[in-house]
Protein backbone atom coordinates (compact mmCIF):
# COMPACT_ATOMS: atom_id res chain seq x y z
CA UNK A 1 0.00 0.00 0.00
CA UNK A 2 1.42 3.32 -1.05
CA UNK A 3 1.58 6.00 1.26
CA UNK A 4 -1.31 7.85 0.17
CA UNK A 5 -3.43 5.13 0.46
CA UNK A 6 -1.93 4.40 3.90
CA UNK A 7 -3.10 7.84 4.75
CA UNK A 8 -6.58 7.74 3.37
CA UNK A 9 -6.65 4.58 5.24
CA UNK A 10 -5.99 6.40 8.86
CA UNK A 11 -8.24 9.36 8.09
CA UNK A 12 -10.97 6.84 7.23
CA UNK A 13 -10.73 5.17 10.50
CA UNK A 14 -10.30 8.39 12.31
CA UNK A 15 -13.01 10.03 11.05
CA UNK A 16 -15.35 6.80 11.47
CA UNK A 17 -14.02 6.61 14.86
CA UNK A 18 -14.98 10.78 15.14
CA UNK A 19 -18.29 9.64 13.60
CA UNK A 20 -19.08 6.88 16.12
CA UNK A 21 -18.19 8.51 18.69
CA UNK A 22 -20.28 11.45 18.12
CA UNK A 23 -23.51 9.70 17.47
CA UNK A 24 -22.66 7.56 21.23
CA UNK A 25 -22.46 10.81 22.57
CA UNK A 26 -25.56 11.62 21.29
CA UNK A 27 -27.54 8.74 22.47
CA UNK A 28 -25.86 9.58 25.90
CA UNK A 29 -27.15 13.10 25.45
CA UNK A 30 -30.83 12.40 24.18
CA UNK A 31 -30.56 9.78 27.29
CA UNK A 32 -29.74 12.12 29.44
CA UNK A 33 -32.16 14.58 28.50
CA UNK A 34 -34.92 11.84 28.48
CA UNK A 35 -33.92 11.10 32.06
CA UNK A 36 -33.82 15.37 32.95
CA UNK A 37 -37.27 15.46 31.60
CA UNK A 38 -38.91 12.39 33.83
CA UNK A 39 -37.49 13.46 36.85
CA UNK A 40 -38.82 17.18 36.16
CA UNK A 41 -42.30 15.37 35.39
CA UNK A 42 -42.26 13.25 38.32
CA UNK A 43 -41.51 16.87 40.10
CA UNK A 44 -44.21 18.30 39.17
CA UNK A 45 -46.66 15.39 40.22
CA UNK A 46 -45.30 15.40 43.45
CA UNK A 47 -45.75 19.31 43.79
CA UNK A 48 -49.36 19.14 42.33
CA UNK A 49 -49.69 16.50 45.09
CA UNK A 50 -48.39 18.61 48.15
CA UNK A 51 -50.89 21.39 46.63
CA UNK A 52 -53.81 19.25 46.53
CA UNK A 53 -52.65 17.80 49.92
CA UNK A 54 -52.50 21.59 51.51
CA UNK A 55 -55.49 22.74 49.86
CA UNK A 56 -57.96 19.52 50.80
CA UNK A 57 -58.23 20.49 54.21
CA UNK A 58 -59.60 23.95 53.83
CA UNK A 59 -62.45 22.74 51.03
CA UNK A 60 -63.20 20.34 54.19
CA UNK A 61 -63.43 23.13 56.26
CA UNK A 62 -65.64 24.95 54.02
CA UNK A 63 -67.41 22.53 53.24
CA UNK A 64 -68.40 21.89 57.18
CA UNK A 65 -69.16 26.21 57.09
CA UNK A 66 -71.76 25.87 54.35
CA UNK A 67 -73.39 22.81 56.18
CA UNK A 68 -73.10 25.86 59.18
CA UNK A 69 -71.42 23.34 61.37
CA UNK A 70 -68.54 25.38 63.57
CA UNK A 71 -64.72 24.71 62.79
CA UNK A 72 -61.51 26.10 64.55
CA UNK A 73 -59.80 28.66 63.55
CA UNK A 74 -56.94 26.92 65.04
CA UNK A 75 -57.05 24.06 62.32
CA UNK A 76 -58.13 26.56 59.61
CA UNK A 77 -54.61 28.40 60.53
CA UNK A 78 -52.40 25.22 60.82
CA UNK A 79 -54.19 23.90 57.68
CA UNK A 80 -55.01 20.64 59.48
CA UNK A 81 -57.83 18.47 59.65
CA UNK A 82 -58.28 17.42 63.47
CA UNK A 83 -56.63 18.68 66.50
CA UNK A 84 -53.70 17.05 68.00
CA UNK A 85 -53.33 16.58 71.62
CA UNK A 86 -51.15 14.49 74.67
CA UNK A 87 -53.03 12.19 76.78
CA UNK A 88 -51.99 14.31 79.41
CA UNK A 89 -53.87 17.38 78.06
CA UNK A 90 -56.75 15.27 77.07
CA UNK A 91 -56.99 14.11 81.38
CA UNK A 92 -58.36 17.32 81.66
CA UNK A 93 -61.59 17.09 79.75
CA UNK A 94 -62.31 14.18 81.77
CA UNK A 95 -64.38 16.10 84.70
CA UNK A 96 -67.69 15.73 85.88
CA UNK A 97 -67.95 19.21 84.26
CA UNK A 98 -67.42 17.69 80.32
CA UNK A 99 -70.63 15.43 80.72
CA UNK A 100 -70.94 12.79 77.85
CA UNK A 101 -73.20 15.66 75.97
CA UNK A 102 -70.14 18.07 75.65
CA UNK A 103 -67.61 15.27 75.01
CA UNK A 104 -67.53 12.42 73.20
CA UNK A 105 -64.62 9.91 74.10
CA UNK A 106 -64.28 6.93 70.95
CA UNK A 107 -62.38 4.14 71.84
CA UNK A 108 -61.49 2.63 68.20
CA UNK A 109 -59.21 -1.03 69.77
CA UNK A 110 -60.65 -4.52 69.87
CA UNK A 111 -63.31 -5.16 72.39
CA UNK A 112 -60.49 -7.36 74.24
CA UNK A 113 -58.71 -4.51 74.41
CA UNK A 114 -61.70 -2.46 76.11
CA UNK A 115 -62.72 -4.95 78.66
CA UNK A 116 -59.32 -4.86 79.83
CA UNK A 117 -58.84 -1.35 80.40
CA UNK A 118 -60.59 1.89 79.05
CA UNK A 119 -61.44 5.43 79.69
CA UNK A 120 -64.17 5.74 81.74
CA UNK A 121 -67.44 7.14 79.60
CA UNK A 122 -65.97 6.05 76.23
CA UNK A 123 -68.04 4.06 73.49
CA UNK A 124 -66.10 1.08 71.90
CA UNK A 125 -65.88 1.61 68.08
CA UNK A 126 -63.39 -0.47 66.84
CA UNK A 127 -61.68 1.39 63.83
CA UNK A 128 -62.64 -1.43 61.07
CA UNK A 129 -66.02 -0.74 62.09
CA UNK A 130 -66.28 2.75 62.19
CA UNK A 131 -67.46 3.41 58.76
CA UNK A 132 -70.52 1.10 59.37
CA UNK A 133 -71.47 2.79 62.68
CA UNK A 134 -70.14 6.42 63.05
CA UNK A 135 -73.19 7.97 62.04
CA UNK A 136 -75.69 5.66 63.94
CA UNK A 137 -73.56 6.12 67.31
CA UNK A 138 -71.49 9.32 67.10
CA UNK A 139 -73.73 12.60 67.83
CA UNK A 140 -73.23 15.31 65.71
CA UNK A 141 -73.99 17.92 68.89
CA UNK A 142 -71.43 17.13 71.06
CA UNK A 143 -68.55 19.61 71.06
CA UNK A 144 -65.27 17.51 71.19
CA UNK A 145 -64.91 13.78 69.72
CA UNK A 146 -61.65 12.42 71.82
CA UNK A 147 -60.47 9.49 69.96
CA UNK A 148 -57.80 7.20 71.02
CA UNK A 149 -56.34 3.36 70.96
CA UNK A 150 -53.33 1.64 72.57
CA UNK A 151 -50.55 3.91 71.18
CA UNK A 152 -52.10 6.65 68.77
CA UNK A 153 -51.99 4.61 65.39
CA UNK A 154 -55.51 3.18 64.78
CA UNK A 155 -56.68 6.17 66.35
CA UNK A 156 -54.75 8.50 63.98
CA UNK A 157 -56.83 6.59 61.13
CA UNK A 158 -59.66 6.76 62.84
CA UNK A 159 -59.65 10.82 63.44
CA UNK A 160 -58.52 11.13 59.44
CA UNK A 161 -61.80 9.40 59.01
CA UNK A 162 -64.28 11.28 60.82
CA UNK A 163 -62.98 15.09 60.16
CA UNK A 164 -63.83 13.81 56.21
CA UNK A 165 -67.31 12.76 57.26
CA UNK A 166 -68.33 16.21 58.62
CA UNK A 167 -66.78 16.25 62.15
CA UNK A 168 -64.62 19.70 62.48
CA UNK A 169 -64.17 18.71 65.97
CA UNK A 170 -62.07 15.59 66.23
CA UNK A 171 -59.39 15.92 68.66
CA UNK A 172 -56.76 12.72 68.57
CA UNK A 173 -54.74 11.61 71.50
CA UNK A 174 -51.63 11.28 69.78
CA UNK A 175 -50.03 8.59 72.45
CA UNK A 176 -52.73 6.77 72.91
CA UNK A 177 -53.52 4.65 76.01
CA UNK A 178 -50.07 4.12 76.82
CA UNK A 179 -49.37 7.72 77.68
CA UNK A 180 -53.02 8.05 80.16
CA UNK A 181 -52.20 8.45 83.54
CA UNK A 182 -56.14 9.62 84.59
CA UNK A 183 -59.01 7.07 85.71
CA UNK A 184 -59.76 3.99 83.73
CA UNK A 185 -61.96 1.10 83.90
CA UNK A 186 -61.68 -2.40 83.18
CA UNK A 187 -60.93 -5.80 84.79
CA UNK A 188 -57.52 -5.07 85.33
CA UNK A 189 -56.89 -5.50 88.54
CA UNK A 190 -56.72 -1.92 89.90
CA UNK A 191 -57.88 -0.68 86.75
CA UNK A 192 -61.54 0.54 88.10
CA UNK A 193 -60.58 4.20 89.69
CA UNK A 194 -63.76 6.93 90.31
CA UNK A 195 -64.09 9.76 88.93
CA UNK A 196 -64.57 12.90 91.47
CA UNK A 197 -65.10 16.15 90.79
CA UNK A 198 -62.28 19.26 91.91
CA UNK A 199 -65.21 20.49 94.85
CA UNK A 200 -66.00 16.85 95.70
CA UNK A 201 -62.48 15.59 95.89
CA UNK A 202 -61.50 18.98 97.69
CA UNK A 203 -64.48 17.75 100.45
CA UNK A 204 -63.41 15.09 101.06
CA UNK A 205 -59.92 16.04 102.01
CA UNK A 206 -61.05 18.08 104.40
CA UNK A 207 -61.92 16.08 107.49
CA UNK A 208 -58.96 14.03 106.78
CA UNK A 209 -56.93 16.89 106.90
CA UNK A 210 -59.49 18.23 109.99
CA UNK A 211 -58.17 15.09 111.46
CA UNK A 212 -54.66 15.08 110.98
CA UNK A 213 -54.45 18.63 112.83
CA UNK A 214 -56.51 17.96 116.02
CA UNK A 215 -54.44 14.32 116.14
CA UNK A 216 -51.61 16.22 116.25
Amino acid sequence: MSGFGLIVSIVSLLVGAMAWWMAWRAREDLSDIKRERYYLEQKVKSFSSQIEAAVEPLRIQTALLAMGKPVSDQLIRAGRLYHEISAKEAEGFLTLESPSELVFWLDVRTSAEFSKRHIPRAILIPVENLEMRYEAEIPLTVEKIMVYCASGDRSRLAADFLSRHNFGNVYYIKDGLQGWAGPTEGNDPGGLIQIASRSKQATQMDPMMSTSVHSA
